[in-house]
């Protein structure tokens, strides 16, 4: 009986693996791929050279002034770095902007502090941190409470303030837009009907008119005299709009989990709260979680309409500064492409982090 010799495994195909592998495969994998590759190929090759040679090649990179825009063929990134204190703080005293600094980087540890903390930790003291962390920084900005000079917030702006205002309205309505959800599935009509109304009230209505609401209108109703500051209005619009989109995806969330999850908590003689909060919402964060980002990048880039009633954030702060006399220069391109690029850069890291939140988050056991 002749012996069977198991040959040596071969290694796959060259044509099938590597850059060539993945090339056939998502390039040119059929005919009409292939011709949709070689037409954008096409359209990059006769586009991108003239857009490198504008933003880095040809460009104005150093100077303080427009008279250091000296080659009309290239960008003038000058006008950039000549306001980028006022992009970044807008007109917050100079002496005094550490305080913004130490605001980002607080902001920075709060997001950081799940991943760091111990497990048993990360409740008692994450989720404190978490909820304290906007009523710390606007006390920080404004001074008086920490004998620190006062600077109003006709002086808050720039980018920070984008990133102050959106990062507040997300902490404070998580939880309220929690509670709207709960709400609405509540089986208690005088709750549910409030609930409800608040939801579609605030999902219904553009937020251009909140804000319009907020700043204009709202006033109105106060006694004459009683003066609220303009930020704070735009703050408390804010976390009631993100409230109400919130609490639907809640809401979607909630549904997703199988009726044997509440049973299964039920039969362990649970109360309503342990049961909500202990075996419901965090099934709930883990489907939610795209939707819940979604929403999160939605407000954070809604916080350029401010613009509108006068709140001077990075866009605003942009056309202010190309109407400057010392800036007519035509530099609109380079100074919206740089916003474009600081909030797409913002939302991509916001992006990466819920990637890395829904992995961990990944109960499948899939390899």
């Amino acid at each position: 009986m002749k012996k069977f010799i198991p040959k040596e495994a071969q290694p796959a195909p060259v044509e099938t693996t590597g850059i060539i592998g993945w090339t056939r495969e998502n390039l040119f994998s059929s005919i009409p791929n292939s011709i949709a590759t070689i037409l954008i190929l096409g359209f990059l090759a006769s586009f991108l050279p003239g857009v490198i040679n504008w933003i880095i090649i040809d460009a104005n990179w150093s100077g303080s002034t427009q008279a250091d825009c000296t080659n009309d063929d290239g960008a003038c990134w000058v006008f950039v770095s000549a306001w980028m204190q006022q992009f970044i703080y807008g007109s917050y005293t100079d002496s005094e902007i550490w305080r913004i600094n130490l605001g980002l980087i607080l902001l920075g540890a709060v997001i950081a502090a799940p991943y760091f903390l111990p497990k048993h930790l990360r409740n008692k003291l994450g989720v404190p941190m978490f909820l304290l962390y906007p009523f710390f920084c606007a006390a920080l900005l404004d001074g008086r409470l920490f004998g620190l000079e006062f600077v109003s917030t006709d002086l808050w702006g720039g980018f920070s303030l984008n990133i102050f205002l959106a990062a507040a309205s997300i902490i404070i309505a998580f939880p309220l837009s929690f509670l709207w959800a709960l709400g609405r599935r509540s089986e208690m009509p005088f709750i549910r009907s409030v609930c409800v109304l608040l939801i579609e009230f605030f999902r219904g209505v553009p937020v251009l008119a909140l804000f319009f609401m907020g700043s204009v209108m709202l006033p109105l109703f106060f006694p004459e005299g009683t003066n609220i500051d303009k930020l704070l209005r735009v703050w408390i619009v804010l976390i009631l709009f993100m409230s109400g989109y919130m609490a639907e995806v809640f809401r979607g969330g909630f549904q997703a989990i199988p009726q044997g999850q509440y049973e299964a908590a039920d039969s362990l003689g649970l109360s309503y709260w342990q049961k909500t909060l202990l075996i419901i919402f965090p099934q709930v964060i883990k489907v939610s979680m795209p939707n819940i980002l979604a929403t999160f990048i939605m407000l954070f880039k809604n916080t350029t309409f401010l613009l509108i009633i006068g709140i001077f954030e990075i866009l605003s702060t942009t056309q202010t500064a190309l109407a400057n006399s010392s800036w007519l220069g035509g530099h609109a391109p380079e100074g919206y492409l740089f916003v474009a690029l600081v909030f797409w850069v913002c939302c991509f890291g916001m992006s990466m982090i819920s990637a890395n939140i829904e992995r961990k988050l990944d109960t499948s056991h899939r390899n």
